[in-house]
């Protein structure tokens, strides 16, 4: 008889359009946890599916749970929505159920979590090149007060410590496996030569790029302050430029005193704009306690 794990697992898959596919998936998850776990749960979460996908879901006779989402969300407020009803004592993070993947290597990422690891991160070794520039441009910035290796994920599987541990950041979390890292546990890295491709759009993962860098670090801050920074030393040598001028040259009759005025007044509205952009990033930083998602339905089978 196969040793059955006693830890409770729970899988969060993310369904969006899947009609296609969503019943072999869906066995092929379930017959995974019944091998190897003796208490676990499956929590498919429905983005909003514009096909039939839904439709199945509830058809199926196996026992699982499926959140309805009124309307689509991001992939990781998707997430934030099965995570958080979800009771394992380890948590499995799946972004996009087509996924064609071995699912018995997430035994792999269990026993590793188990060495010390709250969090575990399955990659592809084929990543897009953008993403890749993307991951390292994030690590450059956390440099200066986290030495982090940070990349994207295929599947993440988690400890309920490291959950909890991560709630301390916020309802919110922009970027799930960043937040994962920098909660300060240990993590680990499982490489796999899956070709996938996400299904989100270029505009979709642009604006979690940038979402990415605004929350979690300070690029954009400094970007900001430093062009208010520049015109602000613009308009300062305006000043006494047209100071210079008004006594040793021969300006238009006014024009010394306009550019003058005109110049102590960009002075402080840039100043000003230093001040506010520090304020509203010390906002953001401290005040993202919403929830990210918004339910429609929610039931155990």
């Amino acid at each position: 008889m196969r040793y059955l794990e006693d830890n409770y697992i729970s899988i969060v898959a993310i369904v969006n359009n899947n009609a296609y596919i969503i019943e072999r998936k869906v066995k092929e998850l379930l017959n995974f946890l019944k091998k190897n776990f003796k208490y676990y749960e499956l929590i498919l979460v429905d983005n909003s599916s514009s096909d039939n996908s839904l439709v199945i879901i509830k058809k199926m006779p196996e026992n699982f749970t499926y959140i309805e989402l009124p309307l689509t969300h991001d992939t990781q407020s998707a997430l934030a929505a099965g995570i958080n009803i979800a009771v394992g004592d380890y948590l499995v993070e799946i972004e996009d159920i087509s996924i064609e993947i071995d699912y018995n290597i997430i035994m792999d990422m269990y026993r590793k979590c188990q060495e010390g690891n709250d969090f575990v991160f399955l990659t592809s070794k084929n990543t897009r090149v953008l993403s890749k520039i993307f991951y390292k441009v994030l690590n450059i910035s956390l440099t200066n007060f986290f030495s982090a290796d940070i990349g994207s994920s295929l599947i993440t599987l988690s400890s309920r410590r490291g959950q909890n541990k991560t709630a301390d950041i916020g309802r919110k979390l922009v970027n799930r496996n960043v937040s994962y890292v920098l909660s300060g546990l240990n993590y680990a890295y499982i490489p796999c030569d899956i070709e996938y491709r996400n299904t989100r759009s270029f505009t979709q993962n642009f604006e979690l790029m940038m979402q990415t860098l605004l929350y979690y670090t300070d690029i954009a801050t400094k970007a900001c302050q430093n062009i208010s920074l520049f015109f602000l030393m613009t308009s300062v040598f305006f000043i006494f430029y047209s100071i210079y001028l008004r006594f040793t040259g021969h300006p238009v009759e006014g024009w010394a005193s306009t550019v003058i005025i005109i110049s102590i007044g960009f002075t402080g509205v840039f100043l000003i704009m230093g001040m506010i952009i520090r304020y509203l990033d010390n906002i953001l930083k401290n005040t993202s306690r919403s929830k990210p998602y918004i339910y429609r339905h929610i039931e155990k089978k």
